[in-house]
């Protein structure tokens, strides 16, 4: 089963974010995966961002994104530029409900490329939803 771990982020096309995953000392490893949903959208869903466009005109699509932190690794960073206007969230995968979950902490950076009046309206953290 999926469990969501921190807060839900509001997001828009071009901003950065940044996911850090953190293994409790308890636990021996963590699965987590970046769920997001549109605007518009009724559901969370694994995120794949679309990359490119292939030569022959086709949308190509990456693996959904996911984090793994283990006692090897206890700590993990992930970086992904955001490509829809919703919301994004961490889901982690347990075996149990009384699994300890990862600590996460998830940073976002407005896109640089806007203007300064569109900059501010996205920065404010009760931005409405668009149409």
């Amino acid at each position: 089963m999926r469990v969501s771990v921190g807060k839900t982020l509001r997001v828009g096309p071009g901003d950065e974010v940044t996911v850090i995953a953190r293994l409790r000392p308890e636990a021996t490893l963590g699965r987590l995966f970046v769920f997001a949903r549109e605007c518009s959208g009724n559901e969370f869903s694994p995120y794949a961002p679309l990359l490119d466009i292939s030569p022959d005109g086709k949308p190509m699509l990456t693996a959904p994104l996911t984090l793994r932190v283990s006692t090897q690794h206890p700590m993990r960073e992930l970086q992904f530029a955001v490509d829809f206007d919703g919301y994004v969230k961490i889901m982690q995968e347990v075996d149990t409900a009384k699994d300890p979950l990862a600590r996460t902490k998830m940073r976002r950076i407005v896109c640089p490329r806007l203007g300064w009046r569109d900059w501010l309206v996205r920065s404010l953290p009760w931005r409405p939803m668009s149409v």
